[in-house]
């Protein structure tokens, strides 16, 4: 459930920052941490938010209703809480420092320092699912997709990086695009 970047089982990006790591490239630490779903489930967020989107989706969208629901749905997610030994474990793994928290392909929500904010900054993420344009984009399904969620240690903001994008291009034999964190790879697009 919270696994360290070499042992993650998950594909996509997840699987381009472990063959980098593998090859030798520098990537941040990386965690990756598939609880999203057990904490959708233990706090029947599934059927708390079906309801809080019930009459939105008919022969058109009602937008008054669709921007209730969505404002709804991510203060259920904010209101919520991961299982203690969950929050402990990830708090344990993750230590203290500077982290992005993001879902694998997509960008940080921030910069969280130290684990309380980690904490925080998933729930935010998970929360961001529920924005207006995210619904929409998957509507009429309402469940999100399931990717895993990123907890990567950083020293500041990932920002472009050619070299390492040349490097990462040569060893996954794709063009792609590298951000990096004092010479680490952070994301890869």
């Amino acid at each position: 459930m919270i696994r360290p970047l070499d042992q993650a089982e998950a594909g996509g990006e997840v699987a381009r920052l472990a063959r980098l790591e593998a090859a030798g490239v520098p990537v941040v630490p990386t965690w990756v941490v598939e609880l999203e779903a057990e904490f959708y489930a233990l706090n029947n967020l599934p059927e708390r938010v079906r309801r809080a989107f019930e009459g939105v989706f008919g022969v058109r969208i009602d937008e008054d209703r669709l921007e209730a629901a969505c404002r709804e749905a991510q203060r259920l997610v904010r209101e919520s809480y991961l299982l203690p030994e969950r929050a402990d474990a990830l708090g344990a793994v993750v230590g203290e420092g500077r982290f992005v928290v993001r879902y694998a392909g997509g960008a940080p929500v921030g910069i969280a320092t130290g684990r309380q904010e980690v904490l925080w900054h998933l729930k935010r993420l998970w929360a961001s699912v529920w924005e207006v344009d995210a619904v929409l984009a998957r509507a009429p399904r309402l469940a999100p997709p399931d990717r895993p969620s990123l907890v990567q240690r950083v020293e500041a903001l990932p920002r472009p990086d050619a070299d390492l994008s040349r490097r990462a291009a040569e060893v996954l034999g794709e063009p792609v695009e590298v951000w990096a964190s004092a010479g680490r790879v952070v994301h890869v697009r």
